[in-house]
Order: structure tokens, then C-alpha cells, then sequence
């Protein structure tokens, strides 16, 4: 996983904690995320020199600490540099 200042962004999306059940036939059921957060997962200054296998560690941890955090719920992180986790 590469880094660049050009793809350095991350949004956080709380999940519901239920979903539709059965089969998405034809055109899909719709789902309500709720955008919490986004920012830059990486200081600008520090681009060059991250911990790659440390990131989605810290940014756990980031967000566990954060005022809309609830253990309750899971949240989706969604990366402009092509990762996604849950947390």
C-alpha cells in the first residue's frame, strides 16, 4: 500500500445494525450509511516515512477515540488510496 499527498484521505461511515434481508433482485435495496468523519489518515509531513503494517492500527485506535465513536455500532472506513476495514 503506497501513500501519496495526491490520494491521503480517508471517510468514516457509521453502519446500521440491521440490513434488509432477502435477495437484491433487479435493482438492490438501499441502505442508510451515515458519514461521521474524514480526514487525512497521514500527517502531510509524515508521508515518506509511515508505518504501512501500523496504519489501520493506529487509525482504530484514532476513531475509538473519537466523540461519535459507539462500540455499539460498527463503522467503515473508505480510503482514497484503495483500502477499506471495519472498525
Amino acid at each position: 500500500m503506497k501513500i501519496s499527498t495526491d490520494d491521503n484521505f480517508m471517510r468514516i461511515f457509521r453502519l446500521p445494525n440491521t440490513f434488509p434481508r432477502g435477495f437484491c433482485f433487479g435493482e438492490g435495496m438501499s441502505v442508510n450509511f451515515q458519514m461521521v468523519d474524514w480526514f487525512n489518515p497521514v500527517p502531510p509531513d509524515e508521508i515518506s516515512d509511515f508505518d504501512e503494517e501500523k496504519i489501520v492500527e493506529d487509525i482504530i485506535e484514532f476513531i475509538k477515540n473519537k466523540n461519535y465513536y459507539d462500540a455499539a455500532y460498527k463503522f467503515l472506513a473508505i480510503t482514497n488510496y484503495g483500502d477499506s476495514f471495519l472498525i
